[in-house]
């Protein structure tokens, strides 16, 4: 009967997590952005970084749908390594860490140096916008691509 019990609380665990951290990244889900998102604003200073990946239906289109899979499973290993697990998986080729205590700088540091990576290892690049907020962020990474892709801006007010 023990072992029953056990065997039940496994599958649980098992279940939470699938629920929780994306199939093919292995990063977390969207679902958990929310719920972390809403305490890491309360911490100060915070940034929030927006990463999407560039011409991404171009390299399915091309390469296929297996191809376009291992680039996003080779920037979600990036990502994770590089945020310490505070990465997220967004949506389709979109991600977005989040960075407690960290102001601009830091950020913007980080950010560029993920960047780099992503092109050098993962014959792909991202353009990057970063925030205090994910409003801020997504209006930065707009930016970015709208100035030609594969670069990182950061959030300015006016």
């Amino acid at each position: 009967m023990e072992i029953f019990h056990w065997a039940i609380h496994v599958i649980l665990l098992a279940l939470l997590i699938w629920f929780m951290v994306d199939g093919l990244t292995f990063l977390w889900v969207r679902r958990v952005y929310h719920i972390v998102y809403s305490l890491v604003i309360r911490i100060k200073p915070h940034c929030v970084v927006m990463i999407d990946v560039d011409n991404f239906k171009s390299i399915n289109d091309l390469y296929g749908h297996k191809a376009g899979d291992k680039v996003l499973r080779k920037i979600g290993n990036i990502l994770f390594r590089r945020s310490k697990g505070w990465a997220f998986r967004y949506g389709g080729e979109e991600f977005i860490i989040l960075l407690p205590w960290t102001n601009g700088l830091k950020a913007l540091i980080l950010a560029e140096t993920i960047r780099r990576e992503v092109e050098a290892k993962v014959n792909a690049t991202i353009s990057i916008g970063i925030g205090r907020f994910e409003d801020e962020a997504d209006k930065a990474l707009y930016q970015a691509k709208e100035a030609g892709k594969n670069r990182t801006k950061i959030f300015e007010s006016g």
